[in-house]
């Protein structure tokens, strides 16, 4: 992936390598041949060694002075819209997310303070439901009438 922001194109390379493992971590317990779960498990470490490659150029570039901020880090914050800029909106049933980090306390970028919304406000007024496509078949399956050796 090439992006051309490098903090962007790090985390992007950590979050694939993540995928990755996942998939061969789930392939691995799906069989018990041992040539493929030696496959398997090579592949895995390196995995490891990738996540862990890509991790540590993230800090390389937050030693040289890359701040470790929202990407791109150099668009100007003022044309953001702040006040949903550090909101964490909860829209699942029950309050366990206010607990997390993420939630309440001092951003991570330093240049706010969370807040949990448990109750977010519509920010626009109530839209009517869309009309159907114009052309269905692009955009869905099209049911399909029942034939008599089916009912």
């Amino acid at each position: 992936m090439a992006s051309g922001n490098l903090l962007a194109d790090m985390r992007f390379n950590v979050t694939a390598e993540s995928q990755g493992r996942l998939q061969v971590a789930r392939l691995y317990q799906l069989t018990g041949d041992a040539g493929v779960r030696d496959m398997f498990s090579f592949l895995l470490a390196r995995d490891t060694m990738h996540q862990n490659q890509w991790l540590a150029a993230i800090e390389d570039l937050k030693a040289e002075g890359l701040e470790d901020t929202p990407v791109p880090s150099n668009f100007p914050q003022e044309l953001e819209m702040s006040k949903v800029a550090y909101g964490f909106m909860n829209f699942s049933e029950g309050t366990e997310s206010q607990e997390g980090r993420w939630a309440s306390g001092p951003s991570m970028d330093g240049k706010g303070e969370f807040e949990y919304v448990a109750e977010p406000e519509a920010m626009g007024p109530e839209m009517d439901e869309l009309a159907p496509p114009v052309e269905p078949r692009l955009y869905s399956t099209p049911k399909q009438p029942m034939s008599p050796a089916s009912s």
